[in-house]
């Protein structure tokens, strides 16, 4: 949840209520999880998450095999749609929008998968 959300009164909000940009927030947690396969902060609990985010923590950029989909161009959307003030987040259309440009430019990771390794014998 974003962090209006969850403390609404940092935010001038007299109550909890979802609008166009914690949407946006959550498309952003979203799209991490898609790409990365994880959730955010996968270490810790739900508590310790709330306190992290009402703080200004977001996720790591993944690395390795799991950062292989999050090209710069992705990292970038996700994490202006992670702004801290609702305000200063992009409308999902623009994000929509710079997610299909940044896929045409995208090649996709050459991973490859192999068998078991067989070992060489003569057949009897």
């Amino acid at each position: 949840m974003s962090p209006e959300v969850l403390d609404p009164e940092t935010f001038g909000l007299e109550d909890t209520h979802r609008t166009i940009s914690s949407d946006c927030y959550a498309l952003g947690m979203t799209a991490y999880e898609v790409l990365s396969g994880y959730v955010p902060f996968p270490q810790d609990r739900d508590p310790t998450v709330i306190l992290k985010v009402l703080r200004g923590k977001r996720p790591e950029r993944p690395q390795g095999a799991e950062g292989e989909w999050v090209t710069d161009d992705v990292w970038g959307i996700l994490e202006r749609c992670w702004k801290p003030e609702p305000g200063d987040r992009p409308s999902v259309r623009r994000v929509l929008r710079r997610l299909k440009k940044a896929s045409k430019s995208w090649t996709p990771p050459t991973t490859t998968v192999e068998g078991p390794q067989v070992a060489d014998t003569p057949n009897a």
